[in-house]
Protein backbone atom coordinates (compact mmCIF):
# COMPACT_ATOMS: atom_id res chain seq x y z
CA UNK A 1 0.00 0.00 0.00
CA UNK A 2 2.76 2.50 1.33
CA UNK A 3 4.31 1.82 -2.08
CA UNK A 4 1.26 2.28 -4.57
CA UNK A 5 1.18 5.91 -2.46
CA UNK A 6 4.39 6.68 -3.48
CA UNK A 7 4.08 5.97 -6.65
CA UNK A 8 0.86 8.35 -6.86
CA UNK A 9 2.98 11.14 -5.53
CA UNK A 10 6.13 10.54 -7.79
CA UNK A 11 3.49 10.78 -10.41
CA UNK A 12 1.73 13.76 -9.69
CA UNK A 13 5.11 15.21 -8.78
CA UNK A 14 6.61 14.42 -11.96
CA UNK A 15 3.32 15.36 -14.10
CA UNK A 16 1.77 18.81 -13.13
CA UNK A 17 -1.83 19.09 -13.43
CA UNK A 18 -3.33 21.06 -15.93
CA UNK A 19 -4.59 23.84 -14.22
CA UNK A 20 -1.12 24.35 -12.74
CA UNK A 21 0.15 24.59 -16.30
CA UNK A 22 -2.67 26.93 -17.17
CA UNK A 23 -1.74 29.10 -14.33
CA UNK A 24 2.34 29.53 -14.67
CA UNK A 25 2.05 30.59 -18.49
CA UNK A 26 -0.40 33.39 -17.52
CA UNK A 27 2.01 35.14 -15.07
CA UNK A 28 4.62 35.21 -17.92
CA UNK A 29 2.44 36.62 -20.15
CA UNK A 30 1.17 38.98 -17.84
CA UNK A 31 4.83 40.34 -17.35
CA UNK A 32 5.46 40.56 -21.24
CA UNK A 33 2.43 42.63 -21.48
CA UNK A 34 3.57 45.28 -18.93
CA UNK A 35 7.52 45.29 -20.56
CA UNK A 36 5.72 45.90 -24.13
CA UNK A 37 3.18 48.45 -23.07
CA UNK A 38 6.18 50.27 -21.21
CA UNK A 39 8.71 49.78 -24.07
CA UNK A 40 5.63 51.23 -26.32
CA UNK A 41 4.81 54.33 -23.96
CA UNK A 42 8.35 55.15 -23.57
CA UNK A 43 8.51 55.21 -27.62
CA UNK A 44 5.08 57.28 -27.88
CA UNK A 45 6.73 59.54 -25.55
CA UNK A 46 9.92 59.93 -27.01
CA UNK A 47 7.97 60.41 -30.66
CA UNK A 48 5.85 63.18 -29.11
CA UNK A 49 8.81 64.86 -27.56
CA UNK A 50 10.61 64.73 -30.76
CA UNK A 51 7.31 66.00 -32.82
CA UNK A 52 6.94 68.85 -30.47
CA UNK A 53 10.38 69.78 -30.97
CA UNK A 54 10.65 70.44 -34.54
CA UNK A 55 7.04 72.08 -34.61
CA UNK A 56 8.82 74.60 -32.14
CA UNK A 57 11.64 75.01 -34.38
CA UNK A 58 9.46 75.23 -37.55
CA UNK A 59 7.31 77.71 -36.00
CA UNK A 60 11.01 79.36 -34.49
CA UNK A 61 12.02 79.39 -38.26
CA UNK A 62 9.16 80.96 -39.61
CA UNK A 63 9.21 83.41 -37.43
CA UNK A 64 12.34 84.51 -37.94
CA UNK A 65 11.47 84.24 -41.61
CA UNK A 66 8.78 86.20 -41.15
CA UNK A 67 10.09 89.34 -39.38
CA UNK A 68 13.81 89.22 -40.22
CA UNK A 69 14.03 92.67 -42.46
CA UNK A 70 17.09 90.47 -44.42
CA UNK A 71 13.70 89.26 -46.45
CA UNK A 72 12.36 92.44 -47.31
CA UNK A 73 11.72 93.45 -51.05
CA UNK A 74 15.06 94.83 -51.99
CA UNK A 75 14.91 94.31 -55.71
CA UNK A 76 11.42 94.54 -58.21
CA UNK A 77 12.33 93.10 -61.34
CA UNK A 78 9.64 93.53 -63.80
CA UNK A 79 9.65 91.93 -67.45
CA UNK A 80 7.56 92.64 -70.74
CA UNK A 81 5.72 96.38 -70.47
CA UNK A 82 5.33 97.60 -74.09
CA UNK A 83 2.04 99.46 -73.37
CA UNK A 84 1.63 99.58 -69.48
CA UNK A 85 3.73 101.88 -67.26
CA UNK A 86 5.74 100.39 -64.47
CA UNK A 87 4.14 102.54 -61.88
CA UNK A 88 0.73 100.85 -62.83
CA UNK A 89 2.26 97.36 -61.84
CA UNK A 90 3.89 98.93 -59.12
CA UNK A 91 0.73 100.64 -57.75
CA UNK A 92 -0.67 96.89 -57.78
CA UNK A 93 2.76 95.44 -55.58
CA UNK A 94 2.00 98.06 -53.14
CA UNK A 95 -1.26 97.72 -52.25
CA UNK A 96 -0.04 93.84 -51.13
CA UNK A 97 2.92 95.02 -49.39
CA UNK A 98 2.14 97.92 -47.96
CA UNK A 99 1.60 95.99 -44.70
CA UNK A 100 4.98 95.00 -44.67
CA UNK A 101 7.50 93.92 -47.30
CA UNK A 102 8.78 90.53 -46.52
CA UNK A 103 9.45 88.80 -49.31
CA UNK A 104 8.54 84.87 -47.55
CA UNK A 105 5.43 86.27 -46.22
CA UNK A 106 4.08 87.61 -49.98
CA UNK A 107 1.13 85.57 -51.30
CA UNK A 108 2.45 85.35 -54.84
CA UNK A 109 -1.22 83.75 -55.99
CA UNK A 110 -3.03 87.11 -55.20
CA UNK A 111 -0.32 89.01 -56.21
CA UNK A 112 -1.27 87.46 -59.88
CA UNK A 113 -4.88 87.88 -59.75
CA UNK A 114 -3.92 91.56 -58.57
CA UNK A 115 -1.54 92.56 -61.37
CA UNK A 116 -4.47 90.72 -63.67
CA UNK A 117 -6.60 93.14 -63.27
CA UNK A 118 -4.86 96.00 -65.68
CA UNK A 119 -6.84 95.06 -68.68
CA UNK A 120 -3.37 95.53 -70.82
CA UNK A 121 -2.03 92.64 -68.75
CA UNK A 122 -2.88 88.60 -70.55
CA UNK A 123 -1.00 86.35 -68.37
CA UNK A 124 1.68 87.07 -65.27
CA UNK A 125 4.07 84.95 -63.79
CA UNK A 126 5.33 86.14 -60.23
CA UNK A 127 8.58 84.47 -58.40
CA UNK A 128 10.72 85.47 -55.74
CA UNK A 129 14.16 84.63 -55.72
CA UNK A 130 15.82 84.81 -51.99
CA UNK A 131 16.64 86.60 -50.09
CA UNK A 132 15.17 89.90 -51.38
CA UNK A 133 14.13 89.75 -54.93
CA UNK A 134 10.70 89.89 -56.95
CA UNK A 135 10.14 88.75 -60.29
CA UNK A 136 7.52 89.74 -62.66
CA UNK A 137 7.19 88.37 -66.06
CA UNK A 138 4.01 89.92 -67.70
CA UNK A 139 2.69 89.24 -71.40
CA UNK A 140 0.60 92.19 -72.53
CA UNK A 141 -2.32 91.83 -74.77
CA UNK A 142 -1.59 92.40 -78.30
CA UNK A 143 -4.31 94.56 -79.96
CA UNK A 144 -5.45 93.74 -83.29
CA UNK A 145 -8.32 96.48 -84.66
CA UNK A 146 -9.89 99.37 -82.68
CA UNK A 147 -13.60 99.28 -82.10
CA UNK A 148 -16.09 101.78 -81.57
CA UNK A 149 -18.34 102.05 -79.03
CA UNK A 150 -20.85 104.70 -77.20
CA UNK A 151 -17.76 105.30 -75.00
CA UNK A 152 -15.25 106.05 -77.66
CA UNK A 153 -12.92 104.15 -79.96
CA UNK A 154 -10.89 101.58 -77.90
CA UNK A 155 -8.63 99.02 -79.04
CA UNK A 156 -9.15 95.09 -78.79
CA UNK A 157 -6.76 92.15 -78.39
CA UNK A 158 -7.84 88.83 -80.22
CA UNK A 159 -9.80 87.10 -77.92
CA UNK A 160 -12.39 90.04 -78.09
CA UNK A 161 -11.30 91.86 -74.65
CA UNK A 162 -11.50 95.90 -74.87
CA UNK A 163 -8.25 97.43 -73.68
CA UNK A 164 -8.56 100.90 -71.63
CA UNK A 165 -8.37 104.10 -73.64
CA UNK A 166 -5.09 105.91 -74.33
CA UNK A 167 -4.45 108.31 -77.10
CA UNK A 168 -1.15 107.99 -77.41
CA UNK A 169 -1.49 104.49 -78.40
CA UNK A 170 -4.45 105.24 -80.32
CA UNK A 171 -2.16 107.65 -82.21
CA UNK A 172 0.44 104.61 -83.09
CA UNK A 173 -1.75 101.59 -83.83
CA UNK A 174 -2.85 101.06 -87.05
CA UNK A 175 -5.48 99.34 -87.20
CA UNK A 176 -9.02 98.78 -89.24
CA UNK A 177 -12.40 100.43 -87.23
CA UNK A 178 -14.24 97.22 -85.97
CA UNK A 179 -18.20 98.55 -85.62
CA UNK A 180 -20.55 96.21 -83.87
CA UNK A 181 -18.88 95.03 -81.20
CA UNK A 182 -20.30 95.86 -77.73
CA UNK A 183 -19.48 96.90 -74.25
CA UNK A 184 -20.13 95.49 -70.93
CA UNK A 185 -18.51 92.17 -69.35
CA UNK A 186 -21.87 90.01 -69.22
CA UNK A 187 -20.90 86.24 -70.47
CA UNK A 188 -23.05 87.22 -73.05
CA UNK A 189 -21.88 90.15 -74.01
CA UNK A 190 -18.30 88.39 -73.75
CA UNK A 191 -19.08 85.06 -75.93
CA UNK A 192 -21.10 87.55 -78.59
CA UNK A 193 -17.54 90.05 -79.25
CA UNK A 194 -15.92 86.46 -79.45
CA UNK A 195 -17.43 85.58 -82.01
CA UNK A 196 -17.29 88.97 -83.76
CA UNK A 197 -13.54 89.34 -83.05
CA UNK A 198 -13.03 85.74 -84.72
CA UNK A 199 -14.80 86.62 -87.66
CA UNK A 200 -12.69 89.74 -88.13
CA UNK A 201 -9.50 87.19 -87.85
CA UNK A 202 -10.59 84.94 -90.44
CA UNK A 203 -11.24 88.11 -92.39
CA UNK A 204 -7.98 89.79 -92.31
CA UNK A 205 -5.96 85.94 -92.60
CA UNK A 206 -8.06 85.44 -95.66
CA UNK A 207 -7.41 88.88 -97.14
CA UNK A 208 -3.64 88.46 -96.68
CA UNK A 209 -3.43 84.94 -97.33
CA UNK A 210 -0.90 83.99 -100.38
CA UNK A 211 0.79 87.64 -99.23
CA UNK A 212 -1.93 89.57 -100.91
CA UNK A 213 -1.76 92.19 -97.53
CA UNK A 214 -4.98 93.52 -98.80
CA UNK A 215 -6.27 94.23 -95.47
CA UNK A 216 -4.12 97.06 -95.25
CA UNK A 217 -6.81 98.34 -97.76
CA UNK A 218 -9.17 98.20 -94.94
CA UNK A 219 -10.77 101.39 -93.15
CA UNK A 220 -14.21 99.59 -91.34
CA UNK A 221 -15.31 96.38 -90.71
CA UNK A 222 -19.17 95.94 -89.82
CA UNK A 223 -19.57 93.24 -87.86
CA UNK A 224 -23.33 93.77 -86.70
CA UNK A 225 -24.19 90.72 -88.24
CA UNK A 226 -22.66 87.52 -87.40
CA UNK A 227 -23.23 86.12 -90.85
CA UNK A 228 -22.33 88.79 -93.43
CA UNK A 229 -19.45 91.11 -92.68
CA UNK A 230 -19.11 93.86 -94.48
CA UNK A 231 -16.33 96.37 -94.76
CA UNK A 232 -15.45 100.10 -96.46
CA UNK A 233 -12.00 100.94 -97.78
CA UNK A 234 -9.58 103.04 -97.28
CA UNK A 235 -10.36 106.87 -98.86
CA UNK A 236 -14.02 104.82 -99.63
CA UNK A 237 -17.70 105.41 -98.97
CA UNK A 238 -18.76 102.55 -100.42
CA UNK A 239 -20.16 99.60 -98.16
CA UNK A 240 -18.88 96.32 -99.76
CA UNK A 241 -20.95 93.37 -98.74
CA UNK A 242 -18.73 90.15 -98.15
CA UNK A 243 -20.86 87.28 -96.32
CA UNK A 244 -19.02 84.88 -94.55
CA UNK A 245 -16.59 83.08 -96.60
CA UNK A 246 -14.40 83.19 -100.04
CA UNK A 247 -13.54 87.13 -98.82
CA UNK A 248 -10.49 87.41 -100.94
CA UNK A 249 -11.76 86.38 -103.98
CA UNK A 250 -14.62 88.87 -103.51
CA UNK A 251 -12.60 91.73 -102.13
CA UNK A 252 -10.57 91.04 -105.36
CA UNK A 253 -13.70 91.37 -107.44
CA UNK A 254 -15.14 94.47 -106.10
CA UNK A 255 -11.39 95.91 -106.92
CA UNK A 256 -11.73 94.99 -110.73
CA UNK A 257 -15.43 96.64 -110.92
CA UNK A 258 -15.42 99.55 -108.56
CA UNK A 259 -13.73 102.30 -110.89
CA UNK A 260 -16.38 101.39 -113.21
CA UNK A 261 -19.81 100.57 -110.86
CA UNK A 262 -18.57 104.50 -109.65
CA UNK A 263 -18.22 105.36 -112.80
CA UNK A 264 -21.71 104.79 -114.11
CA UNK A 265 -23.50 105.24 -110.52
CA UNK A 266 -22.43 108.51 -108.67
CA UNK A 267 -24.42 108.22 -106.16
CA UNK A 268 -22.75 104.49 -104.80
CA UNK A 269 -23.82 103.53 -101.84
CA UNK A 270 -23.29 99.59 -101.42
CA UNK A 271 -22.13 96.74 -103.67
CA UNK A 272 -23.44 93.16 -102.58
CA UNK A 273 -21.10 90.39 -103.27
CA UNK A 274 -22.88 87.72 -101.35
CA UNK A 275 -24.57 86.03 -104.66
CA UNK A 276 -22.52 83.93 -107.28
CA UNK A 277 -24.11 85.34 -110.49
CA UNK A 278 -24.98 88.63 -110.16
CA UNK A 279 -23.52 91.86 -107.95
CA UNK A 280 -26.31 93.69 -105.89
CA UNK A 281 -25.69 97.73 -105.83
CA UNK A 282 -27.44 99.97 -103.74
CA UNK A 283 -27.01 104.05 -104.75
CA UNK A 284 -28.53 107.26 -103.28
CA UNK A 285 -29.78 108.20 -106.68
CA UNK A 286 -33.75 108.99 -106.36
CA UNK A 287 -34.35 107.89 -109.28
CA UNK A 288 -33.65 104.56 -109.28
CA UNK A 289 -36.72 102.40 -107.76
CA UNK A 290 -38.43 102.16 -104.49
CA UNK A 291 -35.15 101.02 -101.93
CA UNK A 292 -32.43 102.53 -104.55
CA UNK A 293 -31.00 98.56 -105.53
CA UNK A 294 -30.23 96.98 -108.88
CA UNK A 295 -28.81 94.12 -110.28
CA UNK A 296 -26.09 93.96 -112.44
CA UNK A 297 -24.61 91.09 -113.99
CA UNK A 298 -21.36 89.49 -112.26
CA UNK A 299 -18.85 91.10 -114.45
CA UNK A 300 -19.83 94.50 -113.41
Amino acid sequence: MTRVKSKAINYLERQPSAILQRQRPSGNSKGKTVREVLRWSLKLSFGLLLASMLSFGLYWMRDRLYHSPRFDIAITEINGLQNISQNQVLVKIGELVQSGRNLVRLDLDRLRRNLELIPWVKTVVVRRVLPDKLIVDIEERQPVAFARLPQGTLLIDEYGALLEHNPEKLSRADFPVILGMESGYAPEVLRRNRERISLYLRLIRSLNRGGAGLSRDLSEVHLQDPGNVSVILNGDSVLVYLGKDGFQKKFRRYLAASRELKKKYRNLDSVDLRYRDQVVIRTLDPKLAEGGSRKVSSDG
